[in-house]
């Protein structure tokens, strides 16, 4: 099957990539011009260039294209309109081109940021989409608003909704994992709020992308929204996973509890400041990075599971391994 991926190069698109065409799929690895390709080396699929907000560049990438998973995002936490632009405006160019197309389905990825924060516990496809206000980040309100516009165009194409679990982890991840595990290594001060022992989901990078494979060619998937998460364990504290990255890393983590009562005040502050006066800059202490370690987290891929035969193909304790190791080659 001809499949394009957009965002080919990104952290779980790499993953994707590598997985589709493992099944020997014929895959159009779609990248923006100028973006770093070491993620695909090795990889047997076909390197195509286009930006999703300049639709004249997409003309003609989706010809005999059966299925497209849509990865391509700004997943930054500033409160840039550019964000907005690129996640919603380029969704729909991008969605607009497959139809033209006649492509058969798309899978969008979304975030169960939709959900807003709140203590969500074994929570599933049903809870509320948060209503976007005025200060809502950008990232967050693209998101919903790219469910909505899906929403719209399931007559007109096969449309499916993936939300990963919370925290993503696993090779090629260059941003939350690598930090993570670069600041443990570095025996740099890693904080959380209270006690760290919310309940948070998680997925796998390889597990996710088994996910997304079977969104994008099981029959019965088309028009629905699926969670994909792992289940063993059903969820992880954040205190805990920085344990089990130490344990593996064989080095003493330095944690430190923070209550979440001095933390918000701060968080809130700075974000205010970074919306009035510093928009396309990234605040060091937001009020998302503290909401993710102050509320219950977990939702549940049961029905993933049972519609489309989601499975945690890498266990917790080889994910956490293979991540380490993928750090560690880094460095050589």
């Amino acid at each position: 099957m001809k499949i394009l991926v957009t965002g080919a190069n990104g952290f779980i698109g790499s993953n994707l990539t590598k997985l589709l065409v493992s099944e020997a799929h014929q895959v159009k690895a779609m990248v923006l011009p100028g973006t770093d390709l070491s993620t695909l080396e090795n990889i047997n699929c076909e390197i195509v260039y286009a930006d999703i907000i300049r639709p004249e560049t997409l003309e003609g990438i989706l010809n005999n294209v059966k299925v497209v998973f849509h990865l391509a995002a700004v997943p930054s936490l500033a409160w840039s309109n550019h964000i907005y632009k690129v996640n919603y405006n380029g969704t729909k160019n991008l969605l607009e081109e497959a139809i033209k197309c006649k492509v058969r389905r798309f899978v969008f990825m979304s975030s169960l940021v939709v959900h807003g924060f709140s203590d969500f516990k074994n929570a599933d496809e049903n809870t509320r989409l948060l209503k976007p206000g005025f200060f809502t980040r950008p990232y967050i309100a693209s998101k919903i608003d790219c469910e909505i516009l899906l929403s719209k165009y399931k007559d007109a194409i096969e449309t499916v909704i993936v939300r990963p679990g919370f925290n993503i982890y696993g090779p090629n991840d260059k941003m939350t994992s690598k930090e993570m595990l670069e600041r443990l290594e570095q025996k740099r001060l890693m904080g959380y709020d209270d006690k760290g022992d919310k309940q948070l989901g998680y997925v796998y990078a390889e597990n996710l992308a088994y996910g997304l494979l079977r969104a994008g060619i099981t029959e019965n998937a088309a028009g629905n929204t699926y969670i994909l998460a792992d289940y063993e364990p059903a969820f992880v504290s954040l205190k805990n996973l920085l344990g089990f990255f130490s344990n593996e890393l064989k080095l003493e983590s330095k944690l430190r509890a923070v209550p979440s009562v001095v933390f918000m005040p701060l968080a809130f502050v700075i974000d205010a400041f970074h919306f009035l006066f510093l928009r396309k800059k990234m605040p060091l202490i937001s009020t998302y990075i503290v909401n993710t370690s102050t509320h219950h987290l977990h939702f549940s891929s049961e029905k993933a599971q049972r519609e489309i035969g989601y499975q945690q193909i890498v266990n917790f304790n080889e994910g956490i391994k293979r991540s380490v190791n993928w750090y560690q080659s880094l460095k050589k």
